[in-house]
């Protein structure tokens, strides 16, 4: 059976010989290339994050464009249907030689006015959305780029070592899990954007098609309010 001493003495020359393996400086090195290869890794996602997010606003910005413009377009062809219709209305009330001036005179001017009035809403509903997606996307870029903080701060803790294994070897280890951590935190969130904006491409159509809706709505009314009164006219 081995004496206390002996065990002692084993236990040490186990020691003296792991620790013959491993160095601070080794340790200090392997600590350094794992910063190094997070730092490149958190860098190249940066960009790679600042691409897609660029990439998203164009395709909202494009998006909110088009949807503008097919609902003017549209109005602007419910405009033109509606004046032909009043036109009708004039022709008849001509031939019968009956002065409608008293039907079409504020209903009008009112009749004409509204294009431009829901025009000027579309315009503006559309381009706070842009706006309002562009403040998101601004805000996540910031928390992408915000990201290599936490390199600079565990560069900082290595530095702070001053080359002690147990101060060291608990670190490498949260370089590593960064490695994985700090990569998927920036597609996370640029995922979370993508989502935000694509759910805001509704509310971009909502703006167009509820423009031109009301726009119809209300010219059909007064359009039917000046032919009522026509026809009273007219007998």
């Amino acid at each position: 059976m081995r004496t206390m001493k002996q065990v002692t003495i084993v236990v040490c020359a186990l020691l003296a010989t792991s620790t013959a393996f491993i160095t601070p400086r080794d340790l200090i090195d392997e600590a350094t290339k794992q910063l190094e290869e997070l730092k490149a890794t958190v860098q190249g996602q940066i960009l790679a994050a600042h691409s897609e997010l660029e990439e998203i606003d164009q395709d909202f910005q494009t998006y909110g464009v088009n949807t503008a413009d097919a609902a003017l377009i549209t109005i602007q062809q419910e405009k033109e249907t509606i004046d032909a219709q009043l036109q009708t209305v004039k022709d008849l009330a001509h031939s019968a030689g009956k002065d409608i001036t008293s039907c079409t005179n504020i209903r009008e001017d009112v009749l004409n006015r509204l294009p431009s009035t829901y025009a000027e809403q579309i315009i503006k509903q559309i381009g706070g959305l842009i706006k309002e997606v562009g403040a998101l996307l601004s805000e996540a870029r910031y928390i992408v780029d915000i990201s290599i903080n936490k390199v600079h701060d565990l560069e900082h803790q290595l530095a702070n070592c001053k080359g002690e294994i147990l101060c060291i070897s608990p670190l490498i280890t949260e370089i590593q899990l960064n490695k994985i951590r700090l990569p998927q935190n920036i597609k996370t969130e640029v995922q979370a954007a993508e989502s935000l904006v694509t759910t805001l491409k509704v509310s971009v159509n909502d703006a167009g098609e509820q423009n031109v809706a009301q726009y119809t709505s209300e010219a059909s009314a007064i359009l039917g309010d000046i032919t009522a009164c026509v026809n009273r006219i007219i007998g």
